[in-house]
């Protein structure tokens, strides 16, 4: 039920819960380790495999996680990760809103009967949002799934995902595709991904290839925490262009000018969006 502001909180240890410590990093991640039995102490947390930790990015904010078993996390602004303190021994699931990558360790688990340990079983590592289901073993992917979007995409890097929807439907995606699901739809469409756009974001840079004007400006208000508001109707009109993502504002909206198919006026915390 506590809260702790990872902005303001000192590096090092934050907390300790179910056998797990809980720590900050000089390098601005947060990150899950499994503490020594011998180190354990009566001062941990109460925390059970049940127990929940959320992370929440805000508008302008990302922020990386480790969790226990190794995997990676970067959360993109206005995003949340939800998942266990400790995972189960056969499963391992979080819930995301937002866009997030994941790095996921490829965790194994010793099964009985096998001579020291030889016979093992990739732990399914499961990511739960907006009605999707993303499962893998071990890889690299990315998915974002805010809730103004109006579709979820899954992008696959490395390795292999099944991802599944709240109907009987599922894909087994391949490294360089895309899955895409649309709000008003229960079927999932596969096209080549593009990755250098679709990961712009964690290299710090909006990238935009043919873009529509309704989607920049979502990402643009979630980086700068920005209330858009349009003057003109702009359905139709694309972008192309990238600029970096840390830019001052007015640099970003310039650059957006120069395609000529919008303009823009500052007011306080809104943006004027205008033919």
């Amino acid at each position: 039920g506590s809260k702790i502001s990872l902005t303001d909180a000192a590096n090092g240890t934050l907390a300790k819960q179910s056998g797990i410590s809980v720590t900050k990093t000089a390098d601005g991640q947060l990150s899950y380790t499994i503490i020594p039995t011998e180190e354990s102490s009566a001062e941990e947390g109460t925390g059970s495999e049940s127990s929940l930790n959320t992370i929440s990015t805000p508008r302008g904010g990302q922020y990386n996680v480790v969790l226990p078993d190794g995997t990676k996390i970067w959360l993109n602004a206005s995003s949340s990760v939800s998942y266990p303190v400790k995972f189960k021994a056969n499963e391992r699931k979080v819930i995301l809103t937002g866009e997030a990558y994941f790095e996921v360790a490829k965790k194994l688990k010793a099964e009985s009967g096998g001579i020291n340990g030889s016979d093992r079983e990739r732990v399914p590592f499961i990511v739960n949002t907006r009605g999707q289901m993303v499962e893998v073993l071990g890889t690299h992917f990315n998915i974002n799934g805010y809730a103004d979007e109006p579709l979820i995409k899954t992008t696959l890097l490395e390795g292999s995902v099944r991802v599944s929807r709240n109907t009987s439907e599922e894909v087994i995606l391949k490294p360089g595709q895309q899955s895409q699901i649309f709000s008003s739809r229960n079927n999932i469409k596969v096209v080549n991904a593009d990755l250098k756009a679709e990961m712009a974001w964690r290299d710090n840079q909006f990238f935009f290839e043919d873009e529509p004007i309704e989607t920049i400006m979502r990402q643009v208000s979630r980086w700068y925490d920005v209330d858009i508001v349009y003057k003109d109707d702009l359905k139709g009109k694309t972008v192309w262009g990238a600029v970096p993502r840390f830019s001052n504002i007015s640099r970003v909206l310039r650059i957006l000018e120069l395609t000529g198919n919008v303009h823009f006026k500052i007011e306080g915390r809104q943006i004027i969006v205008m033919k």
